[in-house]
């Protein structure tokens, strides 16, 4: 298995220096490695680490191993090789939006055999196009993350580009129109044959079952699902343009993170200015979401916007003659999710044993803590979340029964790390009630 990622990567590793060094160059005769045993190995590790519930046809990764993985890599690898290939319908889910209660969510999931073909597909383009997406490009690329993102945009504010074009795209996956994508595709790939194979994904149909187990299948004329191993991929490509356009064109940066982007100015945008950016992205097929977009100024005290779960802030200095300066955060949304989350959890009406709760706890705490203590001044914020952390389990222990329970007395808090809970700040807690 380590030999395969080797191989892989340095495959990858020539291809993007290849695409880096020719920027105008068709890469061509790529087929042959989608369906080449080795690839497909290395992108059924990729898509298994990554989970995910099954596809329309209800296989799952235990029923793969079990019939035995590598005649079904084969057999897949057989049918692209002959170009019989098809894939299967995708099946779409809605989930809950976070903190937006009645809003949903659309996700799209291909079936396991589906996605293992799309990252295949991945494995092999994702180089080439690599080594043109613009240098603000932070979503779903290799070595880089959301933390970056934020770092880039709290390093640029720093810099004096403190007048910010927050702006959020609608339905940016469900809308990205097909022929203009693959146009720019065509751009770095000429083979045909792999050409087709991404049509064929973006064209596949997609199966819906409501409540009352009606099922309806449709054909997309626009989107790419989001659920697909290549989908972020396709995105990034299709918004890169654009990205090109503002830092060429314009003396601003735009920071990306798939479908949110920030455009960051010196100095104030005048409406004309604003106006151009929607006018671009009208021209790509794209609406701006005017409910989420708007123009902040961080030049003044107590300016504030949102981007990747962090508020970014000006606050007062607290010398006399100070200057405010940037505060980054966990944002309010952010702590409410994550008070939701607990709650959850940690709740009255729960047949779960302390030991049971905290194991369930505890991932979410670890989760929180590694993205926001990543960059920013979360400590506040950590300090806020393990009182409120404490005071749920104080408050459930108290309820188990009529009187007063001994279940984490005397000391709440020793109880609680010494059967394991874990703490943004443990030393500086204390007991406390009410949550």
């Amino acid at each position: 298995m380590a030999s395969t990622q080797l191989k892989v990567r340095a495959f990858q590793r020539k291809l993007y220096l290849a695409s880096k060094q020719k920027k105008d160059f068709r890469f061509y005769s790529l087929y042959d490695k989608v369906y080449r045993l080795d690839f497909l190995v290395e992108s059924y590790r990729q898509c298994r680490a990554n989970g995910g519930s099954p596809g329309c046809d209800g296989e799952t990764f235990s029923d793969i191993e079990g019939k035995g993985l590598v005649p079904w890599l084969e057999e897949i690898s057989e049918s692209l090789r002959e170009r019989k290939y098809k894939p299967q319908a995708v099946k779409r889910v809605f989930i809950a939006k976070p903190g937006q209660p009645g809003k949903f969510r659309p996700l799209g999931i291909p079936t396991i055999r589906d996605r293992v073909v799309q990252g295949a597909c991945k494995i092999v383009i994702e180089p080439i196009f690599e080594a043109d997406l613009n240098d603000g490009s932070y979503g779903y690329r290799p070595k880089r993350g959301a933390a970056d993102a934020v770092k880039r945009i709290e390093s640029s504010i720093k810099e004096g580009y403190r007048c910010v074009y927050d702006a959020d795209l609608k339905g940016y996956f469900d809308n990205i129109p097909h022929d203009r994508l693959m146009a720019k595709v065509e751009r770095r790939v000429s083979d045909k044959s792999i050409l087709a194979l991404l049509r064929q994904f973006l064209r596949a149909p997609v199966l819906f079952t409501d409540e009352n187990g009606a099922v309806t299948i449709t054909k997309p004329d626009l989107g790419t699902p989001q659920g697909g191993v290549i989908s972020p991929l396709f995105a990034n490509i299709y918004l890169n343009d654009f990205s090109n356009l503002i830092t060429t064109k314009t003396p601003c940066r735009m920071i990306s993170y798939a479908d949110d982007f920030v455009i960051l100015h010196r100095k104030p945008f005048t409406e004309r200015q604003v106006q151009w950016f929607k006018k671009k992205l009208a021209l790509e097929g794209l609406t701006i979401n005017e409910a989420k977009t708007r123009v902040v100024d961080m030049r003044k005290q107590k300016a504030e916007f949102d981007f990747l779960g962090f508020t970014f802030k000006m606050v007062a200095s607290r010398w006399p003659n100070g200057n405010p300066y940037l505060r980054v955060q966990p944002s309010k949304k952010s702590q409410q999710r994550f008070k939701a989350a607990i709650r959850d959890i940690v709740k009255h009406r729960t047949s779960l044993t302390l030991s049971e709760l905290i194991a369930k706890v505890n991932p979410i705490v670890r989760g929180w803590r590694n993205y926001f203590n990543s960059c920013g001044y979360p400590n506040r914020i950590f300090f806020k979340m393990d009182w409120f952390v404490v005071a749920r389990f104080y408050r459930w222990a108290n309820r188990l029964s009529q009187r007063r329970s001994k279940c984490l007395t005397p000391d709440p808090l020793k109880k609680l790390m010494k059967t394991g809970l874990e703490l943004f700040r443990p030393p500086r807690l204390s007991p406390v009630k009410g949550a």
